[in-house]
């Protein structure tokens, strides 16, 4: 069985990306962000389907 793990980001990397104020890099790390987030929704809803079983 598969486990789900989350990682904590670097601080210093966060700071470095958010504090950009070139576009390209805005977009990226919008794009980021809507992927990872896309990525958590996915994963939770496939780990409640193998908790309940698949039976819905």
């Amino acid at each position: 069985m598969s486990r789900i793990i989350e990682t904590a980001n670097n601080d210093i990397e966060i700071e470095t990306m958010t504090s950009s104020k070139s576009r390209p890099s805005e977009q990226a790390l919008r794009n980021k962000r809507e992927v990872k987030r896309r990525l958590d929704d996915y994963f939770e809803q496939k780990q409640l389907k193998q908790l309940m079983g698949d039976d819905f």
